[in-house]
């Protein structure tokens, strides 16, 4: 700790990043996807090449070990250390297609599938897709040459790099692109490339190396140094770039990287094809292979995957037409076929029906519907994480890839299958990617218990004798040596080769600096140190392995804590306080948890929708925020519920009051003056931002008359025979309004019923708005039991006025239609964009468009899957619409907005950037939540209904 602290005393002023040396958030980073955990010394967010420099000089002085991280996928235990952690922040998101899209240039901060997202336009995408491609980012990708599902051998980074930008340990830039760079540093470090030029002539002086080197990389391997560089290069410029390709981190940090990007067929089809045994799937899949070359047009992808692990997902809904023809014994084989054109594609899948019937396939279904073929790629995606879910409680997850000839797979497969069961990992699953002779498998272990390390040694033992030298194999296919494998590095190379690798770290590295003990280490147990133990927290996220597939979801990660780590250190908390072994860093870790934890969490449970096994961790805060709340705090919470109405008046007032300020007194003031008052008080009094508007309250309830059909059921008087809804306007929309825009858009509530009058409905409205509320906000602060209670009379109200649900109810936020959702009751209730595009807009007369519109998929509405439905109303408002990339969940969440600022603009930090030239409006379908964009993205937001009623306003002729 107190070299942490002087490290970070030497960087003040000097890094542009936050630092952390405290135990909370030291511990929040000590873990990566692996099985391994190790606290850092200090945390250090690094945005710029001079970051990377200052670290490293300070790393230097203070004879600490520096570690670079990315997303933190690792699955080796290569992005931790107890030294100093540089986690990349927001200083490295370049991303840039060249003319023509034949090459892309990122930067190491950006994930797979967002540049894949950006070249799919131009029907190309880099090589290298790991499973992980929703979370991983580019800087582990080139670090750990990661492959994937359809790489191969052949689109890997390093036969796909273009050019790379690198920053060494001594603090020189390179640039492989860049000719007064590479002429500059020929100059500067010569010795080095002299002793690359030596060791280039020592390999390929010995025949039986370089046969080595080159078996080697006939497959996927991702163990020890890229050697194949001192073979397929002779200027050492070109050898010491390819070297930095798979180094993990060792020899250098990546700071840009430009791929040659490979063709991305539109033409596609897919199928899950069962098979009775694992012989006859092997056979198929050697016979489907063609000899160990990559292809982009024919099969292109085929994941084995055996029937253990088809068992963790059998329950799934895409797996059901598969279920007729499983056995006890089938694997099967998950296959793409890709083409540029239908007619092509069409012959490819009739080779591929034919190798798979000759071989014994049980069903062959293939299908071109994209939304099946996406379904069974995110089953297979979340193997790890769903696979790693049906572990036992307090289990941490183990899990390695490895590598054979593919002309021997369907033996290796049988073999592999022997080796953990009679090791004890009879819970063990496989699966991989079988083009490429690559498997994955995955077990469990509780390394909190007397012998579980020792066994794990002797399994790693035997896996790399049967793989490294029974095989011929690769004991790491592509993630990476790590800490897992470092010790069996010269096992599998052998003595000569090994000690080429020592020599490359010792020219790039000599103060072994960088991530030590990860790829090669000395110490021949550092594989079962460090493990992780992952003890029994909360029945809500004790099935997390914390692989971070969560983290890009989250709107406070990079600023606080992100799902996994409020998971981890949850954990830490519970064993602590099970244990009793440390009061004193418990009572720190609980205290400090406050803010970080609990506060900056939105609780919009997005997390969960990139969770395999969809665990809410949003749920879990909200329950610790329950527990956290005093009597005081209930008895206030018990107070606001049963006066609720007074409360909203008093709010609207506020709100009211703060808009009538800005016309009088600056806006800057205004603002000004509330910050005051929020630093005296202790951040208690709510943020007002210029962005913030008071709302048009509660629309006129509609004039009712007595139904003689039914006891005490209000019905409109006007417009006899037409169709009636129940319409409640939230308590959101009554309070809060949109800017002003040129386009004398109508309030929410005033839009709604115009647009379901327009449409042709009778509109009712509750006569008593003031103070009705689904309970939300009260659920999302910890009260759950006020939360029932209001919303509990809410529905009861709304089941009243829709005649016991014989009429549909609608709402206009999506947040309060999922939670009313929730809650028992007859009435059906339906957020805006569902009754929109089903009942209303086809009933529309478009009248007028935007030229373009931004749409704001807020995180309600992402649970409630109606991206489509908004999206399709937007269009029918302009001509063209740009969904906001960057922004997941906005941060607003309710209050925090008000309460929290800080995490609405860290969430929406980029947004500005997903506005195209010419757009001036956006659209949300919760009023908060268009208030923080409106203020964050430089352009107005409104709510979706103000926009449609606008367009399809009938034109009034003069």
């Amino acid at each position: 700790m107190a070299a942490g602290e002087r490290l970070v005393a030497r960087l003040k002023g000097r890094v542009s990043g936050q630092m952390y040396t405290d135990p909370l958030m030291t511990y929040a980073w000590s873990g990566d996807a692996s099985s391994y955990r190790l606290v850092p010394a200090a945390v250090v967010f690094i945005n710029t090449e001079d970051d990377v420099r200052a670290v490293l000089a300070a790393c230097r002085a203070e004879q600490l070990p520096l570690t670079f991280r990315a997303a933190g996928t690792s699955l080796s235990g290569q992005a931790i250390t107890d030294g100093v952690l540089a986690v990349l922040g927001d200083g490295w998101r370049k991303l840039a297609i060249h003319p023509g899209a034949d090459q892309i240039t990122l930067g190491p901060a950006i994930i797979v599938a967002n540049a894949n997202k950006a070249l799919k336009p131009f029907d190309r995408k880099i090589g290298p897709d790991p499973a992980s491609q929703a979370t991983c980012k580019i800087g582990g990708v080139v670090n750990n040459n990661s492959s994937g599902m359809c790489c191969g051998v052949a689109q890997n980074t390093y036969h796909t790099m273009a050019r790379l930008r690198i920053v060494l340990a001594d603090g020189t830039m390179l640039d492989s692109g860049d000719a007064a760079s590479c002429e500059a540093f020929r100059i500067s470090h010569a010795a080095m490339l002299e002793g690359l030029h030596r060791l280039h002539h020592s390999v390929m002086d010995d025949a039986e190396l370089v046969a080595l080197i080159r078996r080697k990389y006939r497959i996927k391997n991702t163990v020890g140094y890229s050697l194949n560089a001192l073979v397929d290069y002779h200027d050492p410029l070109d050898i010491l770039i390819h070297l930095m390709v798979g180094s993990e981190g060792t020899l250098g940090f990546v700071s840009e990287v430009t791929y040659n990007t490979v063709p991305e067929h539109p033409f596609k089809s897919t199928a899950l094809v069962p098979f009775p045994d694992p012989q006859s799937a092997g056979r198929a899949i050697i016979e489907m292979a063609n000899g160990g070359v990559q292809v982009t047009t024919g099969i292109t992808a085929a994941e084995y995957i055996e029937r253990r692990a088809l068992a963790t997902v059998e329950h799934l809904p895409p797996m059901a037409p598969l279920l007729p023809w499983l056995t006890e014994t089938s694997p099967a084989v998950l296959i793409d076929v890709t083409a540029p054109d239908a007619a092509e594609l069409e012959r490819q899948v009739e080779k591929a029906v034919a190798i798979l019937a000759s071989n014994g396939a049980t069903h062959i279904d293939f299908s071109t519907d994209d939304a099946r073929s996406h379904a069974l790629w995110d089953i297979r995606k979340g193997f790890f994480a769903s696979g790693g879910a049906a572990r036992p409680k307090g289990t941490a997850m183990l899990t390695e890839d490895v590598a054979a000839p593919i002309e021997r797979l369907a033996d290796f497969v049988i073999d592999m299958r022997s080796l953990l069961d009679a090791h004890g990992y009879q819970d063990a699953i496989i699966f991989g990617h079988a083009l490429a002779g690559n498997l994955h498998f995955q077990m469990s272990d509780n390394f909190a218990e007397p012998g579980s390390a020792e066994k794990f040694d002797a399994f790693s033992a035997a896996l790399s004798d049967l793989v490294s030298v029974q095989y011929g194999g690769s004991l790491k296919a592509e993630h990476g040596t790590g800490r897992a494998i470092a010790p069996f590095v010269e096992a599998e190379w052998g003595s000569k080769a090994y000690g080429l690798m020592w020599q490359i770290k010792a020219l790039f590295d000599p103060d072994n600096l960088l991530n030590p003990g990860v790829l090669l280490s000395k110490d021949a147990l550092v594989h079962i140190k460090h493990l992780k133990v992952m003890p029994p927290a909360d029945e809500l996220v004790d099935l997390c392995i914390e692989c971070g597939f969560c983290e890009p979801a989250c709107p406070s990660q990079h600023m606080t804590l992100s799902p996994r780590q409020r998971i981890a250190v949850t954990r830490e908390r519970e064993r602590l306080r099970a244990s009793g072994e440390d009061p004193a860093r418990l009572k720190r870790l609980d205290e400090d948890f406050q803010y970080p934890g609990l506060d900056t969490c939105a609780a919009c449970n997005l997390c969960s929708l990139r969770c395999p096994v969809g665990i809410e961790t949003g749920t879990m805060i909200i329950g610790q925020r329950a527990q956290r709340r005093g009597a005081t705090a209930r008895a206030v919470a018990g107070f606001v519920a049963d006066h609720r109405g007074a409360v909203e008046t008093i709010m609207a007032g506020g709100i009211g009051l703060a808009d009538m300020a800005r016309t009088i007194i600056p806006a800057p003031a205004v603002e000004a003056i509330t910050e005051t008052a929020r630093r005296l008080t202790g951040k208690r009094v709510p943020r007002v931002s210029r962005a913030l508007h008071h709302g048009s309250g509660a629309p006129r309830p509609t004039p009712t008359r007595q139904d003689p059909r039914s006891t005490g059921f209000p019905v409109p008087i006007a417009q006899s025979g037409r169709p009636s809804i129940v319409y409640f306007p939230s308590c959101a929309t009554r309070m809060f309004g949109a800017p002003k825009t040129e386009h004398d858009l109508l309030a929410v509530p005033d839009a709604v019923v115009a647009l379901l009058e327009r449409a042709g409905f009778d509109v009712i409205v509750p006569e008593h708005l003031t103070g009705q509320c689904c309970g939300q906000p009260f659920q999302s602060k910890g009260f759950p039991e006020e939360a029932a209670r209001v919303g509990s009379d809410l529905k009861r109200e709304l089941s009243t006025l829709s005649d016991a649900g014989r009429l549909s109810v609608v709402t206009d936020a999506s947040t309060c239609a999922k939670h009313l959702k929730e809650f028992p009751g007859d009435a059906p209730v339906l957020d805006s964009a569902q009754f929109l595009i089903a009942q209303v807009l086809p009933r529309l007369t478009m009248t007028q468009k935007l030229p373009s519109v931004a749409v704001h998929h807020n995180c309600s509405a992402q649970r409630l899957a109606e991206q489509p439905m908004t999206e399709a109303i937007a269009r029918a408002c302009a001509d063209e619409i740009a969904v906001l990339s960057s922004v997941t969940c906005c941060g607003y969440a309710g209050d925090k907005g008000l309460f929290v600022p800080e995490l609405n603009a860290h969430a929406t930090r980029f947004a500005k950037q997903d506005i195209p030239a010419g757009c001036t409006l956006g659209v949300s379908t919760v009023s908060t939540c268009a208030s923080g964009l409106s203020e964050h993205a430089g352009v107005p937001f409104v709510g979706l209904a103000s926009l449609l009623e606008w367009a399809s306003r009938p034109v009034t002729t003069h």
